[in-house]
């Protein structure tokens, strides 16, 4: 079992700025029901994990007008958050991966998934 400060610890994941989208749009899926449920800690951590992209990936400036552009979807890019944030986020997409999603996005998922556990080292608590 890790430290909590392990937990804390900043790692590095470069994916496509395509699969960053998906990684965004399941967690902005999990923050809208955490919102209707009360889940404060979610919506905490949802909202971290959302604006680290949009920081590191699309340059996004909180408080700045029309900062942030996103890059094709084919770029590389790297994101880091914290082991804590990338196990929730395996979590989130876990989950909406098994309450159904099209075809295509059925074969991305695991792909994603590999990348982010191969980056993070360890399989989600």
């Amino acid at each position: 079992m890790m430290a909590p400060d392990e937990l804390d610890v900043g790692i590095s994941v470069e994916m496509t700025v395509l699969q960053w989208h998906h990684i965004d749009g399941g967690v902005d899926n999990e923050v809208s029901t955490a919102v209707e449920d009360g889940r404060d800690d979610i919506i905490e951590t949802g909202h971290a994990v959302r604006e680290a992209g949009w920081s590191q990936v699309a340059g996004w400036i909180a408080g700045v007008p029309g900062s942030g552009r996103w890059p094709p979807n084919d770029e590389r890019a790297t994101v880091t958050l914290s082991r804590k944030q990338w196990r929730f986020v395996v979590r989130v997409l876990d989950h909406w991966e098994s309450v159904g999603r099209p075809a295509g996005d059925r074969e991305f998922w695991p792909v994603l998934r590999g990348i982010i556990l191969a980056g993070v080292g360890d399989e989600p608590a």
